[in-house]
């Protein structure tokens, strides 16, 4: 049974440190998925105490939309209303809960229905998430059996990957900014792997507890044409109702000019959704130690401690780089799986298992 004060600790940590919600404020929680209600009802408690004015609760489910894409023709895929961005846009803040029951609900969807429905709601997913926002899962079932664990060992797994001390990993993710952002090219060599990330000149941001729980990375938008070679993401993933083992991508001049998976009828559907979705948004490091190997998830799986992430897609308005798109995946590389090096403009920072240059000892 999962630890009650546990998650009224979570709650109090969404509603008080990562959204800070003041009085009078108009909050939305998504529930994706029945089974986040638990969650859901600690953090409306919390928004209450807290004083929030309006606090409107939303569920959906992937047997619904599953029905939706079966029937729906494309005045109803590509139906979104004014008063749907109105509503949005009434919104400070939206907190987000994943608690899938079928993970693999939509796979048999048509990519060019999910599309253009994807497209269709970007207006409104890009007004939500200008305000203040908190992605975070609830521990069920169906992801505890994704991440090959027991019910019990899962959810105090997420749990405690949640509740560390924010503001103490934020001075740690502040002084790796500190030397990063001097940076101009991020060179990545190992396994199946040499690519070169241009990085010159872009924004730095932190991740300690705002906008994802569990967090823990630093991340950054690449050069729009600045990345080139090869890498091989090592980490097993899970997107759009599709698995992916590993996927291997190689660029020129910033966009995918050739992948191979396990999976590589979905990958290259994936990847041909938009204009946007063969090049990168994001490039990040992940520091949470807490998470030391995969779920098949991406939100914990991409805060990986001693990992990289590139998402294809979407760039994020805090550190923008052009790229526009309905997709935003994140891929991840582990660093020892890949018997990896990392190369800061052309030094050696890191070597297989640990950071080697004395300047970054503080995140081994």
């Amino acid at each position: 049974m999962i630890d009650k004060h546990k998650l009224k600790k979570l709650a109090d940590i969404v509603v008080n440190y990562s959204l800070s919600i003041k009085k009078g404020e108009r909050v939305l929680l998504r529930g994706y998925g029945f089974e986040s209600y638990p969650l859901i009802k600690e953090i409306y408690e919390e928004c209450v105490k807290a004083g929030a004015i309006q606090i409107d609760v939303k569920f959906s489910n992937d047997e619904l939309s599953k029905i939706f894409f079966k029937h729906a023709n494309e005045n109803q895929l590509k139906h979104l209303s004014e008063l749907d961005k109105q509503v949005a846009d009434s919104y400070d803040a939206m907190v987000q809960i994943l608690a899938d029951t079928n993970p693999y609900e939509l796979k048999e969807v048509d990519f060019k229905k999910l599309n253009i429905s994807q497209e269709a709601k970007k207006p409104l997913s890009d007004i939500l998430h200008k305000k203040r926002w908190c992605l975070l899962a609830y521990p069920n079932n169906t992801s505890a059996i994704m991440a090959n664990r027991s019910l019990e060992e899962w959810e105090d797994f997420i749990l405690d990957s949640c509740l560390l001390d924010w503001k103490k990993e934020e001075k740690l993710q502040e002084k790796f900014i500190e030397l990063v952002k001097k940076v101009k090219k991020i060179r990545i060599t190992g396994d199946e792997t040499d690519l070169e990330v241009s990085v010159d000149g872009q924004t730095w941001i932190t991740c300690c507890g705002k906008c994802n729980l569990p967090d823990g990375e630093i991340f950054t938008s690449p050069i729009r044409n600045g990345v080139n070679g090869f890498i091989k993401y090592n980490v097993p993933t899970h997107y759009q109702s599709h698995d992916f083992n590993w996927v291997k991508l190689t660029l020129k001049d910033g966009k995918v000019v050739e992948e191979e998976s396990d999976n590589k009828i979905a990958l290259t559907k994936l990847l041909d959704t938009d204009k946007g979705s063969r090049h990168f948004g994001e490039f990040a490091f992940g520091l949470n130690d807490q998470i030391k190997t995969w779920t098949r998830q991406i939100l914990f799986d991409e805060k990986m401690g001693k990992s990289l992430h590139m998402a294809l897609g979407k760039c994020y308005d805090e550190c923008p780089n052009g790229n526009d798109s309905s997709v935003h995946w994140d891929l991840i590389f582990n660093f020892k799986w890949a018997n990896a090096e990392i190369y800061f403009d052309g030094k050696k920072v890191y070597s297989k298992t640990k950071w080697s240059d004395k300047k970054y000892d503080f995140l081994n």
